[in-house]
């Protein structure tokens, strides 16, 4: 058999030495009740020598300096069903993940992997805004544009009377934003029409151009703008025009003309 000693035949009648039990016999498996036990009994032992201890359950060789475990865990295979995983729980020991159902994913939790069921898509959150009647616009003078209708309002980032100019992010809503506004001014073709978003009243963006619909159209500026924003922040929309005299934002509900202002979550 193999041995540390290499490979020996053995002729009959041929007595064996102690160097030959230890170097070739004992090359075998022996079973020992525990380390103690094995040490007690194989005092010196041979490289690639190997030892059972029952205690433990586990199988240990001679590396030529000191005993080492062929396995630490004395594993045996917790599976019971097709499909089951098999992960390693608290001090290494080997323990069974049944099978998830169908659409469930792999997820961990608290450390140690499951099965879970997705979850679903983001729930929409943002808001929609108009005006029901005409705002007057004093030429040169930056104003803050109202709004006292809610299209839409999934969570309360917008009230009608107090603060109308707003829109505040609510709690749990901290976030980056897709804003954008349109402003329908009343036809006049002198000075320049502008759009100023504001967060907590600074400036983040905007825009301002000569009047584009002539003496018989409306002006229609419009403009988009990502935002990073935390709870209780607030946008405003400011507008400057400059024809000389007042001017107003029209608030009909044509959709071509209506003055909007609109705030969706668009993620963290």
């Amino acid at each position: 058999m193999a041995a540390g000693l290499g490979f020996k035949t053995f002729t009959t009648g041929e007595v064996l030495t102690a160097a030959d039990v230890n170097g070739y016999l004992m090359q075998g498996v022996g079973v020992f009740t525990d380390a103690a036990n094995r040490d007690a009994e194989i005092t010196s032992p041979q490289e690639g020598q190997f030892a059972y201890l029952k205690d433990t359950n586990v199988t240990t060789y001679y590396t030529g300096s000191a005993w080492a475990n062929l396995d630490t865990t004395g594993m045996t295979n917790p599976m019971t069903t097709t499909g089951d995983t098999i992960y390693s729980s608290s001090g290494s020991t080997p323990a069974r993940l049944g099978i998830g159902t169908t659409g469930q994913v792999l997820t961990v939790a608290g450390g140690i992997p499951s099965w879970a069921t997705p979850a679903g898509g983001s729930s929409f959150s943002g808001v929609v805004l108009s005006k029901t009647a005409d705002q007057t616009i004093a030429t040169s003078s930056a104003t803050a544009v109202t709004f006292n209708t809610e299209s839409i309002d999934s969570n309360g980032y917008h009230d009608n009377v107090t603060n109308n100019s707003r829109i505040t992010i609510p709690s749990g809503k901290a976030g980056k934003y897709w804003v954008s506004t349109q402003l329908s001014y009343a036809a006049n073709t002198t000075g320049y029409r502008s759009i100023n978003i504001r967060k907590n009243g600074t400036t983040v963006g905007g825009l301002y151009t000569a009047p584009i619909g002539g003496a018989s159209w409306n002006t229609i500026i419009s403009f988009v703008q990502v935002i990073d924003c935390a709870v209780s922040d607030y946008l405003e929309i400011f507008t400057v025009q400059t024809s000389g005299g007042n001017l107003n934002l029209t608030g009909d509900n044509d959709s071509s003309l209506i003055t909007n202002f609109q705030a969706f979550l668009i993620g963290a």
